[in-house]
């Protein structure tokens, strides 16, 4: 068995990917509570999504028989984190690679009046943060380098300025965007 495993504070799921004997892909999927699963191909076309919602465990099967020779990746997006699988499909055999390509924890924020606290765990390298206004003035932008793989912010936001901003976060491709509003 090949696992890739992805556990965040132990309340997030874990992706176990079973021998394939075809053209398909098998895995389990633990600890999933509203998990979202993508296939894409490599013009990062959608092929296939679903919701796992509340379940200790979950098997799954996907058929790739219709699926030319070529790689396709493989996303399970929770609440709080992503991780893309590569998959390669050759002929009648489909291997999976044991490691998440990219994993991601998702920004968490903490909001008290106009103070904003930006967190993320387990980052590797930096991050681009940028907080702007629905009219798009900037008033941050910055590559900001993880510390011990933590990103810790706090902003003093004006509300004079603006009532309502996007904190925008990316990281690796991915992009994660919040509108917070002061009121």
């Amino acid at each position: 068995m090949i696992s890739g495993i992805a556990a965040a504070k132990d309340v997030d799921f874990s992706l176990s990917f079973n021998p394939a004997n075809s053209k398909s892909l098998n895995f389990s999927l633990s600890n999933s509570k509203n998990v979202s699963l993508y296939l894409y191909d490599e013009k990062q076309e959608e092929l296939f999504s679903e919701v796992i919602y509340k379940s200790n465990s979950v098997q799954k099967s996907y058929d790739l028989n219709r699926l030319e020779s070529g790689n396709y990746y493989l996303v399970a997006e929770s609440e709080s984190r992503i991780e893309k699988y590569k998959i390669v499909v050759k002929e009648d055999k489909v291997t999976v690679d044991n490691a998440p390509i990219s994993a991601i924890t998702k920004p968490e924020y903490t909001i008290n009046k106009n103070i904003v606290k930006l967190k993320m765990t387990d980052v590797v390298g930096d991050v681009v943060v940028s907080v702007y206004d629905t009219e798009n003035n900037i008033y941050y932008s910055k590559s900001t380098p993880a510390v011990n793989g933590l990103i810790d912010l706090t902003f003093d936001l004006n509300p004079a300025n603006s009532e309502t901003y996007v904190f925008n976060v990316e990281k690796d491709g991915d992009s994660f965007s919040r509108m917070i509003s002061l009121q």
